[in-house]
């Protein structure tokens, strides 16, 4: 029996490509403070828990503020453009968010910027107390 390429071509790139990439392993943290009046301090830390690095992730922080019980339109507060972590490497980013409010509600969406495979979405909500004095 004799075996022609062509026909082993497509059992050979399946096998390559099922046992090539996966989804890289990320961790994420969002940490939101108010630092005065009218400025809220929004950090995000993104870290690559693999041995290996990523693909290029694009990463989007929206970011809705809560004034008089009254929430304002959604607006995007991070949108850096796409990166690669190396393994282990830990990244972070801040946003100096001018806005008067007493609550925020953020939506992080993290994806594999090459094919839009979404890794990590969340949202969350925070009560922002007085913004901190300073004392002498």
């Amino acid at each position: 029996m004799k075996v022609r390429r062509r026909d082993l071509a497509p059992a050979i790139l399946f096998m390559l490509a099922g046992c090539s990439t996966h989804p890289p392993q990320i961790n994420t943290s969002l940490d939101i403070q108010k630092q005065s009046d009218d400025l809220i301090t929004v950090k995000l830390k993104v870290v690559n828990v693999e041995d290996r690095p990523t693909v290029p992730i694009a990463i989007e922080l929206s970011g809705q503020a809560r004034t008089d019980n009254r929430w304002d339109r959604s607006s995007t507060l991070l949108h850096p453009a796409a990166f690669v972590l190396n393994r282990k490497e830990q990244r972070e980013i801040t946003k100096f968010w001018r806005i008067r409010a007493d609550a925020v509600r953020t939506t992080l969406v993290v994806k594999e910027q090459e094919n839009g495979h979404v890794l990590k979405s969340e949202k969350s909500e925070k009560v922002l107390g007085a913004a901190p004095t300073s004392q002498p």
